[in-house]
């Protein structure tokens, strides 16, 4: 069996990008005449794939050349505000819990990987991570089958991982490979909405590194 290892999400769990997510999303729809939309309609509506979340806020299925538009808004307002985004509080402590630990540790992202290794090494974390891996195909996906290829890179097997994140979407790619799942909530739903998923909930990074360390 393989040494403990943590897989880290990287939006809305060690990196607080929130508030950043929500500017982005009203300049993406404002495009189209929606109202402005708050941190707690986004935790309502939010959802994976994404193109669902924005089925949701325009209440009805929006077209191909609309997704095009959206999704392309969306990211380049994002890119354009994660200049100035930091770490959630107590991301370094908990990442040097996990190494005192003696586990191993990766990040595991939904958002294009040179964008990823470019935010990454400006906050100085390069070094923490075994890989740092994000997408270099189409945005908007499930989780499951990425966290399916970062294992197979890291040769691994899921019942030695633990997998932090913020979302459903975490819960079920955590499962598809059999590791432990355990969720933050800091980022894009409801504690309510996680607890109903059936796994641990954290309010703190430090907690779920806590959490993950007494389940070894």
């Amino acid at each position: 069996m393989n040494a403990p290892h943590l897989v880290w999400d990287w939006n809305g769990t060690l990196l607080d990008d929130l508030g950043i997510v929500v500017e982005a999303v009203n300049r993406s729809i404002a495009v189209f005449g929606l109202d402005t939309i708050t941190a707690d309609d986004y935790r309502d509506h939010y959802t994976r794939p994404v193109r669902d979340f924005y089925d949701r806020l325009f209440r009805r299925t929006i077209e191909d050349d609309e997704w095009l538009i959206l999704n392309a808004g969306f990211h380049d307002a994002y890119f354009e505000l994660a200049r100035d985004a930091d770490l959630a509080p107590g991301a370094h402590e908990a990442m040097g819990m996990v190494a005192e630990a003696g586990w191993s540790q990766s990040l595991l992202s939904m958002s294009p990987q040179d964008w990823l290794e470019e935010i990454v090494d400006r906050l100085g974390l390069s070094e923490r991570f075994e890989l740092i891996d994000g997408l270099s195909g189409p945005t908007g996906g499930l989780k499951a089958g990425h966290l399916e290829e970062h294992l197979e890179t890291l040769g691994l097997a899921g019942e030695s991982v633990a997998v932090v994140g913020d979302t459903p979407d975490d819960v079920a790619a955590a499962r598809h490979v059999g590791a432990i799942p355990i969720l933050f909530h800091g980022g894009s739903h409801h504690r309510e909405l996680l607890e109903s998923e059936g796994v641990p909930v954290a309010e703190t990074v430090v907690e779920a590194v806590e959490i993950a360390l007494s389940r070894r």
